[in-house]
């Protein structure tokens, strides 16, 4: 231990003790992420400025990490009346947008945009874009921009990302743009990190959206402009855009190429209770895209029961999300409904007939509340052939 963190430790003054401790805790992360738990210049100014104009010259500068406990920030909340007000209003403002935003990006689902080649991800030719392929080997990771050095912390704690291939070739790999959505394991020292899933995309974008976005300062511009390898942290709304590319590139395709695969063939349904947590991520993204889709374009309310609560209505696919169903995300093939009716229907004991376009009901369900909705009419415009199907499942189901 070194003098300064003895003379800090063993002070009377609790802001040095406090102090001591916030050290204590970089240190550690430090260790944790296999480099030298060194504090830098921090010993050396603290004897020739003191503690308090330490921190104070931290946190006007920016140069102070922040997190909502261990930080100068913090501190100086914590002392008020030890630093000047400039210090404090400073202090205040920085960790109210590092706490918030932290908070909010530990809470997302997909936390990071990979921008690699094959070969430089898993330092081998040959590494095919399958799950196959990918799942189990270790990765090597890039570095992330310098302002976003903070986030290693989360890499070295496992994370989910969106990959990139780069498109240009190089050493026989080509890669295709926004190939998969990735769950990689803790990274290591040495920044390589177990691939433990991913979900790869039928349909990848690649330069047709990087000159989309040329120049519009959104992040997708971000990333069109950057040559090299590169992890960035990315925000939520990044990530629905990114996933909504996708699904409207699959769909164009699927029109173009007239796609009509038989939804009645075993092979065209998936079933979500049985998917990796990962696919799971994913098929809730496109449920709130599709929901959004639908609230646009229909009336606000339940097609079943007329409910208007938005905080309860779902999106139900009529025909389940199917990996190779084009259809499967068209507005035809869903229906705004009250959650316990979304899982009814989901369940094929609640129904329309396709022929009528009336609710049919399973003798199964008990609750007349349920029972009285028998006869009511759906005037909502969809696919009979999704109708058909459903129906026949609910069919199947009564027998």
């Amino acid at each position: 231990m070194s003098e300064v963190m003895k003379d800090l430790r063993g002070s009377a003054d609790p802001l040095q003790n406090d102090l001591a401790r916030v050290y204590e805790h970089w240190q550690e992360v430090k260790r944790n992420q296999g480099e030298r738990a060194s504090l830098g210049y921090e010993p050396r100014d603290i004897r020739a400025k003191g503690a308090e104009e330490v921190i104070s010259s931290r946190v006007l500068s920016a140069s102070a990490g922040v997190a909502p406990e261990q930080s100068y920030e913090a501190l100086v909340l914590k002392y008020p009346d030890r630093f000047a007000s400039n210090v404090i209003a400073a202090a205040q403002e920085r960790l109210k947008l590092g706490a918030s935003k932290l908070q909010e990006f530990w809470r997302q689902d997909i936390q990071f945009f990979v921008k690699s080649s094959a070969i430089d991800l898993f330092e081998a030719p040959g590494v095919q874009p399958s799950a196959e392929s990918w799942v189990g080997r270790d990765a090597a990771l890039p570095e992330l921009h310098k302002e976003n050095n903070s986030a290693d912390e989360i890499l070295y704690k496992g994370f989910r990302g969106l990959v990139w291939l780069h498109e240009q070739e190089k050493n026989g790999d080509r890669g295709r743009g926004l190939t998969a959505v990735v769950e990689f394991g803790p990274m290591q020292p040495d920044r390589r990190a177990r691939v433990l899933d991913a979900v790869f995309f039928d349909r990848p974008v690649g330069k047709e959206l990087l000159e989309a976005h040329k120049d519009d300062g959104t992040f997708i511009s971000n990333i069109g402009a950057s040559r090299h390898s590169r992890i960035w942290p990315m925000s939520d709304s990044d990530v629905a855009s990114l996933l909504s590319a996708v699904r409207e590139k699959a769909h164009k395709i699927a029109q173009y190429e007239n796609q009509n695969p038989d939804p009645h063939e075993p092979l065209n349904l998936e079933n979500v209770e049985d998917a990796t947590a990962l696919r799971q991520v994913v098929l809730r993204r496109y449920q709130s895209a599709f929901r959004q889709a639908l609230l646009s374009k229909r009336p606000n309310r339940c097609a079943i029961t007329g409910t208007s609560e938005l905080s309860v209505l779902e999106a139900a696919h009529i025909i389940p999300y199917a990996e190779r169903f084009a259809d499967r995300d068209k507005l035809e093939n869903g229906l705004l409904l009250r959650s316990d009716i979304h899982k009814l229907f989901d369940a094929h004991l609640i129904s329309i007939n396709p022929k009528t376009k009336e609710i049919e009901v399973s003798d199964r369900i008990a609750s007349p509340d349920y029972q009285s909705l028998r006869g009511i009419t759906v005037s909502d415009k969809v696919s009979p052939k999704s109708l058909d199907f459903h129906f026949h499942n609910f069919q199947k189901q009564r027998s």
